[in-house]
């Protein structure tokens, strides 16, 4: 999939999938105000666009999410959209939201 099925795909299942956000987003940089509840709620409720990640260093198959936050600072979450299928009988989907990095400039 290309960032445009998987941006249909996050929207569409934002509200509703498990997100798993890694520590790194929250507890390596401590002065930028996040909490893990905060970058939760900017997955499943934020608005804002999805991109590709541009950055040299990007984890492979990662993107961008941009939301702002509740005072209307911009917020740039890396995430990955992890899309496990079972196959069998009952083959079915899990799809989880991955937040890895998270960055909002604090003034």
């Amino acid at each position: 999939m290309g960032l445009t099925d998987d941006r249909r795909l996050f929207f569409k299942i934002r509200r509703s999938c498990e997100i798993i956000v890694k520590k790194h987003a929250y507890k390596d940089y401590p002065d930028r105000g996040f909490s893990e509840r905060e970058i939760i709620d900017l997955v499943r409720n934020g608005t804002g666009r999805m991109e590709d990640n541009p950055s040299s260093e990007a984890i492979n198959g990662s993107y961008l999410f941009i939301p702002n936050d509740d005072i209307n600072r911009k917020c740039k979450l890396v995430i990955l959209i992890n899309l496990t299928e079972f196959e069998g009988e009952d083959s079915t989907e899990e799809v989880k939201v991955i937040v890895c990095s998270a960055y909002r400039e604090i003034t």
